[in-house]
């Protein structure tokens, strides 16, 4: 069975059709108005074994409503997957630290003489002559050409009236005294007829008392040696040739009563000795020495943060202050 549908009307291609849907009223929608011949916007099927009746409208309304919730239900298992994921990134994710503020190292003074920029044949600038007749002295093949600081021939008269006890000394102009420090400087012995050694001076307190790193020549020697009250001791010596015409790298460290003595950066020994706690810095020649000095550099250590002051102690919270004064009796 088929029925065709009209503009408004419902019709049918027999009169058994329209009695089949009126005779059976028990196929309609529970609660729902029963159609009749005219009545617009009604739609009837018809199969062979049964038929149901549909409003268009109220159709159109229901599946409004599933589209509706099958959306939602997208949305939500579209959504859910990715706010799972993004609350696990946030829980995985590393707290953010505070960056610790770096605190600056202390660095070390350093104090450095080449005498390049000094003038030929006068005492260097910064520098006295305790004794002898030191002056920069060209020679082209320094470690830092062109100008070294030293003594040219001369004295071999006076030294052998000293008996070879005659020691040349210049000593830095600044009247610091130093403890703790790292003293070094290139040295060469160019020559001499009595001797032709050299050394670095550390603790000069006066012309007779001081200590003295001594690279001997000719006699091939290290030693530290100790003037005090104007005679020596030797504190600790050893064997290291020592040639003339050729550049040595010589080293003094001095901290507290230890000292470190190296030749090209090499430590030779250490020695540890309390006389004289502090001085200044200077170079040493013996007796009619030839003495060539380049790259004095003196290296202090950091200077130490002075200590703060202890605070005072606070008063205890909710101390009561002390009672004013009772009045003078008359």
């Amino acid at each position: 069975m088929k029925c065709a549908i009209a503009t408004g009307t419902v019709t049918f291609e027999s009169a058994s059709d329209q009695r089949t849907l009126l005779d059976r009223p028990d196929t309609y929608p529970r609660n729902s108005p029963q159609p009749n011949r005219t009545k617009a916007g009604t739609i009837v099927q018809f199969d062979t074994d049964s038929y149901s009746m549909i409003s268009w409208r109220g159709g159109r309304a229901l599946s409004g409503a599933l589209i509706a919730a099958f959306a939602a239900l997208f949305l939500i298992l579209i959504t859910s997957p990715a706010q799972s994921r993004k609350r696990a990134r946030q829980a995985s994710a590393p707290s953010p630290t505070e960056t610790a503020t770096p605190t600056a190292v202390p660095t070390p003074e350093v104090k450095t003489w080449d005498f390049d920029q000094d003038q030929k044949g006068q005492v260097a600038k910064g520098w006295t002559a305790v004794e002898g007749d030191w002056i920069v002295i060209g020679d082209p093949g320094a470690p830092s050409a062109p100008s070294t600081f030293g003594l040219g021939p001369g004295r071999f008269l006076w030294s052998l009236y000293k008996m070879l006890e005659y020691y040349p000394i210049t000593v830095v102009s600044d009247p610091a005294e130093y403890d703790d420090f790292t003293l070094e400087a290139s040295f060469k012995a160019v020559g001499g007829r009595l001797d032709c050694s050299g050394g670095l001076i550390a603790r000069y307190v006066d012309p007779n008392n001081y200590y003295v790193l001594v690279a001997g020549c000719p006699s091939d020697y290290f030693a530290l040696t100790r003037v005090s009250a104007g005679a020596s001791t030797i504190i600790k010596q050893s064997v290291v040739p020592i040639d003339k015409n050729v550049w040595y790298q010589l080293r003094l460290v001095a901290s507290g009563e230890h000292f470190s003595c190296y030749a090209n950066n090499k430590m030779v020994f250490d020695a540890a000795d309390s006389k004289i706690a502090k001085g200044r810095i200077g170079l040493w020649a013996r007796a009619d020495a030839q003495v060539r000095f380049d790259n004095v550099k003196l290296t202090l250590p950091p200077k130490q943060a002075e200590a703060a002051p202890p605070e005072s102690p606070a008063a205890p919270s909710g101390s009561e202050s002390a009672p004013p004064p009772l009045p003078k009796m008359p």
